[in-house]
This record gives C-alpha cells, sequence and structure tokens, in this order.
C-alpha cells in the first residue's frame, strides 16, 4: 500500500511539473489593419520552455500554409506581425488568390509544438485589394 502511495504521489508531481512548464496561448486574432494589412496577435501566459514561434498564412486556394516570420520569444508575453505583404512580395509569401485568410502559429518550446489556428475575420473586399495593390508598387 505504501509503494502505491507513493507512485501515486509522484505521477502527481510529474503531472504537476509538466502542466506547469507548459506554455498556454491566452489569445491568438488575426485583424484586418488599413487597406492592405493583417495584424496577427497572441499571447502566452507564460514562457516558461518557449523556444520560438513559426506564424503560417494560407488564402482561400492556397494548397498549404507560407510560413511567414519566425519570431524569437523575447519574454513579454504578448506578440504582434504586421502582415504587409498580403498582396505584394515574392510568391513564396504574398496571396493573390483573396480569403478568407487563415493563420496558423506554431508555438514551440522543450515539451513540443502546439499548434493554433486563426481566419481573418474580416475579407478585404476587390476594390481595397486593388488599392492594397496600386499603393504597395510604391513602397
Amino acid at each position: 500500500m505504501t509503494r502505491r502511495f507513493l507512485l501515486s504521489v509522484l505521477l502527481t508531481l510529474l503531472l504537476a511539473a509538466t502542466t506547469a512548464w507548459a506554455v498556454t496561448v491566452t489569445l491568438f486574432q488575426a485583424t484586418l489593419e488599413g487597406t492592405s494589412s493583417v495584424k496577427v496577435e497572441w499571447e502566452v501566459l507564460n514562457e516558461n520552455g518557449l523556444t520560438g514561434f513559426d506564424l503560417y498564412r494560407k488564402g482561400a486556394t492556397d494548397a498549404s500554409f507560407n510560413r511567414i516570420s519566425a519570431i524569437t520569444p523575447t519574454g513579454q508575453r504578448r506578440y504582434q506581425y504586421l502582415d504587409a505583404n498580403l498582396y505584394r512580395g515574392p510568391a513564396s509569401t504574398s496571396s493573390t488568390n483573396g480569403g478568407p485568410y487563415t493563420y496558423r502559429l506554431i508555438v514551440k518550446a522543450a515539451t513540443g509544438e502546439q499548434t493554433y489556428t486563426t481566419v481573418l475575420s474580416q475579407s478585404p473586399s476587390a476594390v481595397q485589394r486593388s488599392w492594397g495593390s496600386i499603393k504597395s508598387m510604391f513602397r
């Protein structure tokens, strides 16, 4: 009986330690910023064991997600990325097929990877996309 009790206590402590070290994302969202950019924001509860973030984007007709950024943790717990290449840039990062756009965040930690997905709630109109493309030619 003592051996069983000790094993139970050990397993409980091990589970508690693993849970305490896990990175928890409390916010992940994408919002239209102006006419041609998307602001992607996320927040983590803690950064224990956090090694990095990979951010991906996929348009409606894209076959797969394309990585648009790799972010190194800075200890600030709240992060944001301005996706200004939605309608311009090299084919590997720009998307010309239109929305809806889906963003994927991969959180890399010592305990493994976690994946989160969000869809851009507003979709730019054809006029906004055209104006964004025209403006980007002169940047």
